[in-house]
């Protein structure tokens, strides 16, 4: 999703930004940030419509998206974290990141996390057991990312080790990061989600079944930008276009969760 850019930093003036259009069109983004493609592609479809809000997809990994959240970086965040203890999704970790404001947990969608492979699974990956000891390239994901959190527990189930063999990690910032490395040769195996390896024709080797939130202050429930995305949410275009790169779409806009600051 290409957005126009709303400053440009002064040549002049280190750290003082030029506003390239008028500052009232640039109240009116929504800044989202997260790592799954359902986010652009709702971002593309409410900035193709007429109403309220403009909105931007920032691409960031589950962890780095509460902490831009909790700072005010953003105004929603997108999540899917499970919490080791518990099993719980998202709920114990957006508690962790103490937001200092009320936040609403909605769902998204959910989808299957695994393993990308190239088309046809050449090298017959079948789970987390391959990747230890069959010098595999491997892809994976920044500490935070729930990706790499999902590959570490599958490891530690399967009484691996946490820490693969260092000469073959490779290390991918989102999920379309993973796919295009193993799309390119670069890599043979790779943590990431099943839409990335639909959008780029790839195999995939699932691992769980996870759920993927929007986390947002409260209160910004009554904007009517906030309103707009999450009645998107139910309509049909979005949930087709959604289902068809391997999402379910049955949860989609439910609540989940009101947490106190």
């Amino acid at each position: 999703m290409h957005v126009a850019s709303d400053a440009i930093a002064e040549a002049d003036a280190p750290g003082q930004l030029r506003l390239t259009r008028p500052e009232a069109a640039a109240r009116e983004n929504v800044a989202v940030a997260g790592c799954a493609l359902a986010i652009g592609i709702l971002a593309d479809r409410l900035n193709a419509q007429t109403g309220p809000g403009r909105f931007v997809w920032l691409a960031q990994s589950s962890g780095r998206a509460l902490e831009s959240l909790a700072a005010g970086r953003v105004h929603v965040a997108g999540v899917h974290l499970v919490d080791d203890a518990s099993g719980e999704a998202n709920v114990a970790d957006v508690r962790r990141a103490a937001c200092p404001f009320p936040v609403t947990l909605v769902t998204l969608a959910r989808w299957e996390a695994g393993l990308i492979v190239p088309d046809g699974n050449p090298r017959a990956i079948r789970g987390v057991d391959d990747l230890v000891d069959r010098g595999l390239r491997v892809v994976v994901r920044e500490p935070g990312a729930g990706a790499q959190r999902l590959l570490e527990r599958c490891l530690r189930q399967a009484g691996l080790p946490l820490d693969l063999p260092e000469a073959s990690i490779l290390r991918a910032s989102g999920h379309l990061e993973v796919a295009h490395l193993i799309h390119a040769g670069v890599a043979d195996v790779g943590i990431a989600t099943c839409d990335a390896a639909a959008a780029v024709g790839l195999g995939f080797v699932p691992l769980a079944v996870e759920r993927f939130d929007l986390v947002f202050e409260t209160s910004f429930r009554d904007d009517r930008r906030l309103a707009r995305l999450l009645d998107e949410l139910s309509t049909g275009g979005l949930r087709a276009e959604l289902t068809s790169l391997g999402y379910d779409v049955g949860q989609s806009g439910a609540h989940v969760a009101n947490l106190a600051a």
